[in-house]
């Protein structure tokens, strides 16, 4: 779906607003429809036991669950489940990744359960919420009139040992001309508290953060208790096969002449990827040539209060290398239909600070001062990355990772996971 998504087509179903929604199957039928399946995956040595079910009513009403249990709690991409000190047949750990019901026709959406928002043009470039990072609750508003959609969602992030309790929020807005042109505008809040409850004013979708902070319109007063981030996405598609997208994300930023003299620094991020697209070796081939390159600030989803930063059960919620950071990446991404064997690989750099997200995710900053960027003594890294998945069934799917990375300051890291994941999909009608 990314790859073809990528190649620009069916472009009236491109969206700033992901991750990717699986197409809903349409049953004419009022009967209750689930689709479900038991599978484990293997890692190397970790193994997770997992279940999924999706189920269907009047083609409208929609209800999804995906939950495991896994060896190592370290191992596996996007969970966070805690590792406890017993285990069962080897399992040490269990955590439901997604559930939630919802309501969808084709132009209104209205869900609640727990996942996770992705917010930006493009794919893999999100800069503030991205599909890799940690689930959380909420509920979410979609409405599409055509060439505009909108969208809202609130939710809970968190609870630490000395009772904040922190929160996610955000609002936005698109328009696609439904052939080659995508522009979207949107903000993201987290807020948090000791002891702090679902804050109102942050569920009116039409609002925003700097109004209601700097009214006191809040359960919580005082312009310390929030952290906003906003921005801008651009997709383009021109030549039908080379589309260019596009994120501008302001965090912090300087306006008046005060603040310059003072030496003070705005603070954001941009991400922009180039992507080629084409039936490279055979008509049974779609395939993607692409180069992108990300820069975030060295304090950009921080705040002075860290309960405020954007992370979530301690990894950042959007680019997954935290902040203080940029990188260059060249990469290609290629799907056999006829053969199900999907190859991905890219090189690059990564030149990463002293203060990113991924190192200290809850510490807050100490000044919006000019420094160099990234900071500190940063890390050179040079990686390769290579990624091979075959479907050998419908059912059975082949995995191999490789990833190689090169320090200039440190020694060099690799890592090579084989893979296999099995199910047994059930499909009843009721």
């Amino acid at each position: 779906m990314k790859i073809f998504q990528d190649s620009g087509k069916d472009w009236i179903k491109n969206s700033t607003f992901g991750p990717l929604r699986t197409a809903n199957q349409n049953y004419t039928s009022d009967s209750l429809n689930i689709d479900s399946r038991i599978g484990l995956n293997f890692y190397n040595k970790a193994r997770a036991f997992y279940g999924f079910g999706h189920f269907t009513y009047k083609n409208n009403f929609h209800g999804f669950l995906y939950s495991r249990i896994v060896t190592h709690a370290n191992f596996f991409e996007r969970y966070s489940g805690i590792e406890r000190d017993i285990s069962r047949l080897g399992f040490t750990s269990g955590e439901t990744d997604q559930s939630g019901i919802c309501y969808e026709n084709n132009w209104f959406i209205v869900q609640f359960g727990r996942g996770r928002e992705s917010w930006g043009a493009g794919n893999d470039i999100q800069l503030g919420l991205s599909e890799n990072s940690n689930s959380y609750d909420y509920g979410l508003l979609d409405l599409d009139f055509g060439k505009l959609r909108v969208r809202y969602f609130n939710g809970y992030l968190e609870t630490d040992s000395l009772f904040v309790n922190r929160y996610i929020t955000g609002r936005g807005i698109e328009w696609n001309n439904e052939k080659n042109f995508l522009l979207g505008f949107s903000e993201v809040v987290i807020y948090s508290g000791r002891n702090r409850v679902l804050d109102f004013s942050y569920l009116n979708p039409i609002s925003t953060h700097l109004e209601i902070e700097l009214n006191n319109k809040h359960n919580d007063l005082g312009t310390d208790n929030g952290n906003g981030v906003w921005q801008i996405s651009m997709d383009y598609l021109f030549m039908s096969n080379l589309k260019i997208s596009f994120n501008y994300l302001f965090d912090e930023f300087v306006l008046d002449k005060v603040q310059r003299n003072a030496n003070k620094d705005s603070e954001g991020g941009y991400s922009v990827k180039l992507i080629h697209s084409g039936n490279y070796f055979s008509e049974n081939n779609l395939s993607n040539i692409y180069t992108s390159f990300i820069v975030v600030g060295t304090n950009s989803f921080r705040h002075e209060d860290g309960y405020n930063n954007f992370v979530n059960r301690g990894r950042p919620l959007g680019w997954r290398h935290g902040s203080d950071g940029r990188e260059f990446k060249i990469g290609f991404k290629n799907f056999n239909t006829r053969k199900k064997i999907f190859v991905g690989s890219a090189v690059g750099r990564r030149d990463m600070g002293m203060n990113s997200l991924v190192d200290n995710p809850y510490f807050g900053y100490t000044n919006y001062l000019s420094n160099e960027f990234p900071s500190g003594n940063f890390q050179k890294i040079h990686f390769f990355h290579l990624e091979i998945q075959w479907w050998y069934k419908p059912y059975i799917s082949f995995m191999l990772k490789i990833e190689h990375n090169i320090f200039e300051q440190k020694s060099n890291l690799g890592e090579l996971k084989t893979g296999l994941d099995i199910f047994f999909p059930l499909k009843t009608r009721l």
